[in-house]
This record gives C-alpha cells, structure tokens and sequence, in this order.
C-alpha cells in the first residue's frame, strides 16, 4: 500500500484539506490496518471521486468518473483472483496486443500493478477511478460468473445488487446468495437494519435508511422457511425452535468492510417468524467530538465537561437517536495514555483502542449496576455505563461521581431537563443529583439533504415564526445567550451564531431526489442539540425537585439553546429542512417562555 503520509500530502496541496484534520486518521489507518483513502471518505472530508481525480492529476493519469461493468469482459477480469482485485480495488477494462488497461483507486500502490504486469505478462495502463466505483464494477462482474437472484420474484427480476467478500465461497445454493447479497445490498445503501416480513403471499424485505423504513425486496412466501433457517444457522439460533423469540449473531465482512450483524427473530401469526438484523459496521472510523455537528459554544462547554475530574454526564434521547455514538465520540477525545477509562455496554458497539470494555450479560447476573461496582475496584478515571435503567445503577453512579470519577451514561427522556425528573422519580435524593450531574445533553437525528438535488426556496413567516427566528426572539435570545456565554468563556468563543446574523427572509432548502440519494432527496442524518449545564440558575430548581418544564423554562431564560434552535442553524446552513426539524422538536415550544418572545424582562440575570 501506499504511503499514508505521502497521499496525504497530496490531497492537502490538490484538494485544501487541513492536515489538522488528517492527523487523526493517520494513527487510526495504522492501528486498524485500514487505507487512508477509505477513511478519509467514511469521514467525508472528501468525496471519493474528488480524491480520485486528485490522485490522478497528481500522477498525470487519466481519470474515469464511472467504471461501466457492461463494457467489461466477464473473462478478462476474472483472470484476476476476486480477492486480489478486491483487496487493491483494482479492475480490469480491456487488452490489447501490446498493453492492458486497469482501472485502479490508488495509482500509486505501484506493487498491484506490478503484480498485474506478471499475470498479463504484457504493460499495464492505468487509469484512475473512485475506488467505491470500482467495488461496485468488481460486484458486479464477478457475479456474472457465479449466478444468483433465483429467489427473486418477478417485480424485483432486474435488481443488480450481489455481495463481494461473501461470495468468495464456492456455495452454488441459490438461498445463500441471496441472503448474501442481501447484506451486500444493505450495506451499499448504508441501511442500519434489514427486516425481513412474513406477508399472505410473499416475503417482503425492508431497509431502514437514515431512520426511515424503505421497501427494497420481495421473494416467493415459499422460500420464507429457507431464508429463516440460512439465517438462523449463521447467527448459530435454534433452528427446531420457532415459538420462542430468539437473539444471534452473525460476523460477516462485506466489500472489504467488517460487520457484526445482531439478529432478533420473533413467531408471528402467519405462521413464519419475523426476523430483523442491526448492522454495525465495525469498520467505521469513530467521529471525534468536533465533528458531531455542536454550535461552537456548545462544543467549548461540550469540551470542557468531559475533561472535569469528577461529575455525571448524561446523553438523553429516544432509541436510534445517536447517543452512544456521542458517548463514544466524548471517550475518542478524552482517551490518553494516562487516563483508565472502564466502559459497560450493551452491547460493546464498537472496540476502542487503550479503552476496556465490558459486555453486560443480564442472565448471568453481569448487569450494569453490578459491572459498574466492579469498576470501582479497579482504579478507573473515566467510566461509562450504557445506560441508567434503576435505581441501583443511579445509585452507584452518583456515588462513584462524588468519590472523584467521571461518570458518562445515557437516559431514556425526551429532552434534557426530563433526565433531571427520571432520575428523582427513581429515587435519588435532590442534594445528590445538585452534587453529582454537571452537565446533560439531549440530542435528536435529522435527516442531511442531499447535496447533490436539494432545492433552495424562500423562507415563508410560518416557517420562521415555527422554527423561533422572528426578529424579535433572535434579539431576546441574543442576549440571553451573551449572558450565558459571558459567565462560562468570554474570551474562548468569539464566533458569531447564525442565528443572530440571519436575513429577514433567509433562503431554505427542500430535499427533490437524485439518482445518488436514491430519489429519497436526503443522504445521511445529524445531530441536533440541547445542553443544560448544572449551574446556578438549575440548581435552586433542582434542590426543591421542580417538574421538568419549569427546570426547561429556567435554562432557556438563563441562555440554553433548545434543539429547535440548534436544528434552525443547520436549516439556515443549508445542511437539513424545516419539517425535519420541526418533526424532531415537537415539545420545544410548549416547554418554552413567554418571556421570550417579547423582550426580557428586567431582572433577567441578576440572579445569576
């Protein structure tokens, strides 16, 4: 492979990357045995077909935007081991008398091509091409060779998508490769579970996408037994067994990309069982902290909470809303050789280097409650607990929060000052929780539009009046957010909000639907954000176990953007779409004051 850093040179003079932004990946690249050009992509610093071409003038190659399978001979490719085209993303496109041309993703991986130069026994041609185009090419033609999609119906006749790592094996079995191509397909469409549906006459299979379930297969009702019993098999479950609900799981590598696969299979009254698989692709480069999407100053108080010596940190949310990928992100950035960070989860999601995890098992008696007691005895600094789900486990939260250590956990609320209710609801005396919590954050996932179709149109008054960015309340909460702003880091953020600077009729975006987001119009999801700090305008609140709109209404008052303000910024950033946001906010603008929408009143402040 090439060097890292040697690439990494490159796209910082063709393409303007900050090489603060690469320095990370290079360390991640070396640890996991991962390429630099994959990571650079999953993290979206840039677009694959832009690191090509960067590449490609850099080698004074031709460039190809798009490999067409159709054109390539299924013989001639396949004088190359799949699992070698696979592993250099390389593809052969044609040969003549004298040369051969290959499509590679890295021209400078000069050892592939010398590899190729012996097979041919002729020169090698190369030319550059975007290395996901080039997996897709391989898919595709190597599968001409092997068959498959016999269990489809005739509705879904046509569809092309085949797997590529899990079709190495030389099964001819035509459920397996569906099944296989299945994860291959799921994977392709960054879908985070499959579900597999018994219907009256068929087998329907749906792809959740970005949180939203899309309908992408259907195969003959026949076949449901098969499928089940190949997947049951795979994720080691009791095939004999189909009254009882059962849990596997499966570890596949798909295009090069490892994925462990969590099955859940429940009996159903058509008489087959339903079977739904969470895909986690442990392959996937951790985001940092900065690059969750926070507001500026919520990323410097983000940022000073999670290097506190003490306290609980709590991420609040319904479920799929990207909390333990926070948690994550906060553990990736306080990680230090001299740090003992202890971790229980459920299950360990991702491993991550120099951090010790623990996989609670509640039927051996391995709870949260009980790993985080053990915890305790082994010296940690930093410990993160899953979740908070009882009494127990709150319990020894707080009180491993007040003998000095760092405690990140995740609560089911829906917004921040809810976490604060729960945990009085389960028992938690008032003066602990004003001693132990420092900070919570509650977050929601919205949908990216896709950047490539979104459509720009005028902001209407509905719009603005829905989403809080009336001149009127911009000037209140201006000022209420310089007061916050001014008791935490008057000097440390500077960066004026967009929300203050918006026109009076600023331009929004609507998705319509490409070809590259697959006619959906978004691509991806984000974060939005709401962040109450446990200070002295909270805490009187908290000591006398005030319900969670008046602790909500308080912090408002008192500077805390709501996560309709937060989803508002990426609306005026062009980044996501009004009913996006306004479907993720529903309970901000009940929790929030009257006082805000006119002008503050007089003793705004002085109480802090």
């Amino acid at each position: 492979m090439s060097d890292d850093r040697f690439l990494g040179e490159i796209l910082v003079r063709r393409l303007g990357i900050a090489d603060a932004r690469l320095e990370p990946l290079y360390a991640v690249a070396r640890e996991r045995g991962a390429r630099l050009l994959d990571l650079i992509v999953s993290q979206d610093i840039a677009e694959d077909g832009k690191v090509a071409e960067a590449l490609a003038m850099e080698a004074g190659l031709p460039f190809l935007a798009t490999v067409e399978p159709d054109r390539i001979a299924t013989a001639l490719a396949m004088r190359v081991p799949i699992a070698f085209a696979k592993a250099r993303r390389v593809i052969v496109l044609a040969e003549s008398d004298e040369a051969v041309q290959v499509a590679v993703a890295d021209p400078f991986e000069v050892t592939a091509i010398d590899d190729l130069r012996v097979l041919f026994d002729k020169s090698i041609d190369p030319v550059v091409a975007p290395g996901d185009k080039i997996v897709d090419a391989i898919n595709r033609v190597y599968e001409r060779e092997a068959g498959g999609g016999e269990l489809e119906s005739e509705e879904e006749a046509t569809d092309d998508v085949v797997a590529s790592d899990i079709l190495d094996s030389d099964d001819d079995a035509p459920v397996i490769r569906w099944v296989n191509s299945l994860f291959l397909q799921a994977m392709k469409e960054r879908a985070s579970d499959i579900h597999i549906e018994p219907e009256e006459r068929e087998v329907l299979v749906r792809f959740r996408i970005d949180g939203d379930l899309h309908v992408k297969r259907r195969a003959p009702r026949a076949f449901m037994g098969s499928i089940i019993s190949r997947i049951k098999i795979e994720s080691d479950l009791n095939i004999a067994e189909k009254r009882l609900p059962q849990d596997g799981r499966i570890a596949k590598k798909i295009a090069g990309r490892s994925f462990d696969i969590r099955v859940s299979t429940i009996p159903t009254s058509r008489g087959y069982e339903r079977v739904v698989m969470r895909l986690l692709n442990k392959s996937s480069v951790l985001l940092d902290l900065p690059d969750l999407g926070f507001s500026p100053r919520d990323y410097a108080l983000m940022d000073q909470l999670i290097h506190k010596p003490d306290g609980i940190i709590l991420v609040t949310g319904p479920t799929g809303s990207g909390k333990t990928t926070t948690l994550y992100a906060c553990l990736n950035r306080i990680n230090k050789p001299d740090i003992n960070i202890l971790t229980a989860e459920d299950p360990v999601e991702y491993e991550l280097a120099g951090i010790h995890q623990v996989h609670v098992q509640a039927k051996i008696g391995l709870t949260f409650a009980s790993a985080l007691r053990a915890f305790l005895r082994q010296d940690p600094d930093v410990v993160m607990v899953g979740e908070i789900r009882d009494k127990e486990t709150v319990e020894i939260a707080v009180n491993a929060s007040l003998t000095g250590h760092l405690v990140l956990s995740t609560i089911h609320t829906n917004d921040a000052p809810g976490a604060i209710t729960r945990m009085l609801d389960m028992g938690v005396e008032p003066f602990l929780l004003r001693s132990s919590i420092v900070g919570i954050l509650a977050q929601r996932l919205v949908r990216v539009l896709c950047p490539s179709c979104k459509v720009p149109y005028e902001a209407t008054p509905f719009e603005l009046e829905e989403l809080g960015l009336t001149d009127e309340r911009r000037r209140t909460r201006a000022l209420r957010a310089q007061n916050l702003q001014s008791r935490y880091f008057p000097r440390t953020v500077s960066e004026v909000d967009i929300l203050e600077t918006c026109e009076a009729r600023p331009i929004f975006y609507k998705p319509r639907g490409c070809e590259k987001c697959a006619n959906i119009g978004f691509t991806g999801r984000r974060g939005i954000y709401e962040l109450m700090l446990m200070d002295e305008a909270i805490a009187p609140l908290v000591l006398k176990a005030a319900d969670a709109q008046t602790i909500k209404r308080r912090a408002i008052e008192y500077g805390m953007d709501t996560m309709r303000d937060d989803g508002a910024r990426k609306v005026l950033r062009g980044m996501t779409s009004v009913e996006e946001v306004l479907a993720a906010t529903q309970e901000d603008l009940a929790a929030e004051p009257e006082s805000l929408r006119g002008r503050p009143d007089a003793s705004f402040g002085q109480e802090a």
